[in-house]
């Protein structure tokens, strides 16, 4: 997945996915014997990535820490040797971490941001949502049977995707104290990390490197507090509108399927005339995506949905497969808190030859 080298291309202003790294997601009991930590996950992950770009820490104009790890930020500045002057913030959601960093990129006050974020021991699944959902699919008639075969068929797309190396090029292997290695994704995770590497257009020329893609938009939206699986929905519907495209505009999607249920009522409801009128204010249903470009590599229910950095490791694994197929344009959408959540456009990014 390394961004080739490209000393005569320019690129537009923006903010530019360049590169990344995620752990293994592991299991609470890899987890515990090996001693991980989230900070442990998160410098791991963050020393790979800048290896790989034959960057060091100094280069970085600041990073943008999430976890929920308290005292985190003063840690990880020591461990990853970063200067007393360069900027690091921290929060809770890896893809809040993204919308920081993309912004200061855009403003003009940096040209290399380093996007770290981290779960440890983190909690799996939401009663309000299931129940949202099993709501949802009785009113939209999406039956049980429905959510088991789409269970089935990501555990499959995962199986092709780890058979075909999908996951290689930016999956590292983590290192416990004793010198095991972990190096493949575990059932039922609840700690993982991811590093993103930032880039403006200048940034990526200094690097001679082309990005993976543009972080193009980005929209929130907080669902009614019964009903708060319709919160990918919502925030999808949103950025599909601010940027006047419709479903068949999207070549890749990531939206949230754990628990399958949610989503495959949000897709009725997409087709839903009623509930698109009513809900969405359209005069016309949103339509139906094509099932083969959602969630292609399995989604959150076969790599597990890990809270904090599922977020960013979607954004780039969907950023590697718009830039491996030449596509135009994927769809990363994450579920945050209990009723709202976070959808980002990636697109490819367009290149003048110098």
């Amino acid at each position: 997945m390394d961004s080739q080298n490209s000393p005569c291309v320019t690129l537009p202003p923006g903010a530019y996915l360049l590169e990344g790294t995620r752990t293994p997601g592991l299991n609470s009991a890899s987890r515990a014997r090996a001693g991980f930590s989230a900070l442990d996950l998160a410098v791991q992950s963050a020393n790979a990535l800048l290896l790989r770009c034959g960057l060091a820490a100094s280069a970085l104009d600041g990073v943008v820490l999430a976890t929920d790890a308290s005292q985190a930020a003063d840690k990880v500045r020591q461990r990853l040797q970063l200067s007393p002057v360069t900027p690091l913030q921290q929060c809770t959601q890896g893809l809040d971490a993204v919308a920081r960093a993309s912004q200061q990129i855009r403003s003009g006050d940096a040209d290399l941001l380093l996007v770290i974020a981290s779960d440890a021991a983190a909690a799996h699944g939401s009663s309000a949502i299931s129940e949202s959902a099993k709501r949802l699919a009785a009113l939209f008639e999406v039956a049980e049977e429905d959510a088991e075969a789409y269970d089935q068929a990501c555990g499959q797309r995962h199986s092709e995707a780890e058979q075909s190396g999908l996951f290689s090029p930016y999956r590292i292997a983590l290192f416990d104290r004793q010198g095991e290695a972990y190096n493949s994704d575990q059932t039922t995770p609840d700690s993982g990390a991811c590093a993103l590497l930032l880039a403006s257009a200048k940034g990526c020329a200094q690097l001679k490197q082309r990005p993976l893609a543009q972080l193009s938009s980005q929209a929130l939206a907080r669902a009614p507090a019964d009903y708060p699986s319709l919160a990918p929905l919502l925030a999808s519907t949103r950025l599909l509108q601010k940027e006047r495209l419709g479903l068949n505009d999207i070549d890749l999607w990531e939206l949230p399927d754990a628990p399958a249920l949610a989503l495959l009522a949000n897709l009725a409801a997409w087709q839903d005339a009623r509930f698109c009128e009513r809900q969405l204010e359209l005069e016309q249903p949103m339509g139906r995506l094509d099932p083969t470009s959602l969630n292609p590599l399995g989604g959150s229910l076969a790599l597990g949905a890990l809270p904090v950095s599922g977020g960013c490791r979607q954004l780039l694994q969907q950023a590697d497969t718009l830039h491996r197929h030449a596509l135009g344009r994927a769809l990363v959408c994450e579920q945050q808190d209990t009723d709202q959540a976070q959808a980002w456009l990636l697109t490819r990014a367009e290149e003048v030859q110098a």
